[in-house]
């Protein structure tokens, strides 16, 4: 590919009723890409639900669905679901603490193992969905994603609970990729920033959401069942979306001919050397780094050299990679995914690191910890729907705008903790998580519109599975980097929580300035 559309700021804002809107609109893998088609007036009564979903208005070939926006809110579930329990765990992790009386390496497997699994299976998830359809690899993974939920749920030992959890995070990795895949050849260009808003919304509140319930229904102990709940949410949600989404959207085209099939070598090659390169940091205190820790990231490094040699190789023979090769040489989608993976880095960690502070160092309970988030989640709601409009009037320079403001709320959110103690932090601390949440919630959609504008619609379950992992790895990578800055060497010594948030603003500050560098190079690549 050797240009990327201009940024989704320069869309406009397009109603469900438009006409005629000109778009090329493809199935995943149709090799007649450039079918022109016209967008007509986007009634559920248009069309019966028919694979096509509809016709156009002078009946030349097939419409866009005209349940696009109805199935847009199921598809949302899931990447809703994936970070909500992420994060619950946060703060119910101390219940399922007492349940068990976890080990520090249990107590970290149950934490974080999920989180890892989840990036590393993204990039596979994807390529999966682009091989054998998008929407029955998104209804696979909610079916699997409910199952392991309640395997959770009822899990009668530490063994099961962890198990479990990898499940989890695999299933989510199966459905998270297709969301965007999606969303990227079901919507046109006038309406996918708009679409692009509300995943942002989605992700955002299911990050914020499982703090504050992750807290919150412990404390509550419904039927006696402590922590057990919060896994149960999940179940009946993604059965709504497995049962109604295909009356929604539509079955897309897989892949078809050589090469279409998924590589289980890179997908081997992957796995072991990102996980190999994230082991050592995230368990710091469980093993001495040198030499076992030395050891585990030349392997992760030797791992990874292969497996992207690997994925050059296959590329050059024709035959589908893991990874989307082409993608690489568009300056827009390479510098979109590193702007992904510092934002990460830095809010991921931020999220665990203020549930224990609140609790620690405010004295407040798990529940009102959780509470002290709602701010951020309506903050982060706010932003993800005002972007856009900021962008229009504004311009490109808006998403470096919002990422500084990342780093501002993150910075203030320091100085509280740097000058202040006790009650005294609560009010400057929720206007410095405010303004953090709307950063936040505007630099996600806005980025990954300028980098779903560089994925062609074959790769776009790919191109989504590096997006999304880049959020994950930086989310991993981070929490493994705050970690061993927040705990110190001494056993019963205070948490460094200065040391672990400096590190968190500065990679903030870092993700301005790839911001900055994105937007040139976006502007410099032809239409």
């Amino acid at each position: 590919m050797t240009g990327v559309p201009r940024q989704a700021a320069d869309d406009t804002t397009a109603h469900d009723t438009t006409a005629h809107d000109t778009t090329h609109d493809t199935t995943a893998h149709d090799t007649t890409a450039h079918d022109t088609t016209h967008d007509t007036t986007t009634h559920d009564t248009a069309t019966g639900g028919t694979a096509t979903g509809g016709t156009t208005a002078s009946g030349a070939g097939p419409a866009l669905n005209p349940r696009r926006w109805t199935g847009l809110w199921l598809l949302l579930i899931g990447p809703f679901l994936s970070l909500f329990d992420q994060f619950c765990v946060n703060l119910a992790a101390p219940s399922v603490n007492r349940s068990f009386a976890l080990t520090s390496f249990e107590f970290q497997a149950v934490v974080g193992g999920y989180g890892l699994v989840y990036g590393l299976g993204l990039i596979t998830g994807g390529r999966l969905g682009d091989a054998y359809g998008r929407l029955r690899i998104y209804r696979a993974g909610l079916l699997c994603f409910a199952v392991t939920s309640l395997l959770c749920g009822l899990a009668w030992s530490p063994a099961v609970l962890i198990a479990a959890r990898l499940a989890q995070g695999a299933s989510a990795a199966l459905l998270q990729p297709q969301v965007l895949a999606l969303i990227r050849v079901q919507f046109p260009d006038s309406e996918r920033s708009r679409a692009l808003s509300w995943y942002g919304v989605s992700m955002s509140l299911g990050m914020v959401s499982g703090q504050l319930f992750g807290g919150a229904i412990p404390s509550w102990d419904l039927f006696g069942l402590t922590w057990r709940p919060v896994f149960y949410v999940a179940v009946p949600l993604c059965l709504l979306a497995y049962a109604a989404v295909p009356r929604m959207i539509p079955a897309d085209r897989p892949a078809r001919g050589a090469g279409s099939g998924i590589d289980l070598a890179g997908v081997a090659l992957s796995a072991l050397g990102f996980a190999a390169l994230l082991l050592p940091l995230a368990t710091l205190r469980e093993i001495s780094f040198v030499p076992a820790g030395l050891v585990l990231l030349a392997l992760g490094a030797g791992c990874t050299a292969v497996f992207v040699a690997h994925q050059v190789a296959r590329d050059r023979r024709g035959r589908r990679a893991l990874l989307p090769i082409p993608l690489f040489r568009v300056p827009a989608f390479v510098y979109g995914v590193l702007f992904n993976f510092t934002l990460y880095v830095a809010s991921v960690p931020f999220f665990i690191l203020l549930g224990l502070y609140l609790q620690d160092e405010v004295g407040l309970s798990p529940a009102a910890s959780g509470l002290v988030f709602a701010p951020v989640a309506v903050a982060i709601a706010a932003g993800s729907r005002l972007g856009l409009p900021l962008s229009r009037r504004f311009g490109p320079g808006s998403l470096v705008a919002a990422a500084l403001c990342t780093a501002a709320g993150l910075a203030g959110v320091l100085a509280v903790m740097l000058t202040l103690s006790g009650d005294a932090t609560l009010v400057p601390l929720l206007v410095s998580l405010t303004v953090f949440g709307l950063g936040n919630g505007t630099s996600i959609p806005l980025v990954t519109g300028i980098v779903l504008a560089t994925i062609p619609p074959p790769d776009a379950g790919a191109g989504s599975g590096v997006l999304t992992t880049a959020q994950q790895l930086g989310g991993a990578a981070g929490v493994a980097i705050t970690g061993a800055l927040l705990y110190p060497a001494a056993a019963g010594a205070p948490l460094r929580y200065a040391a672990g948030l400096g590190i968190e603003v500065a990679f903030a500050a870092l993700t301005g300035a790839v911001a900055a560098v994105l937007i040139l190079v976006a502007r410099r690549t032809p239409a």
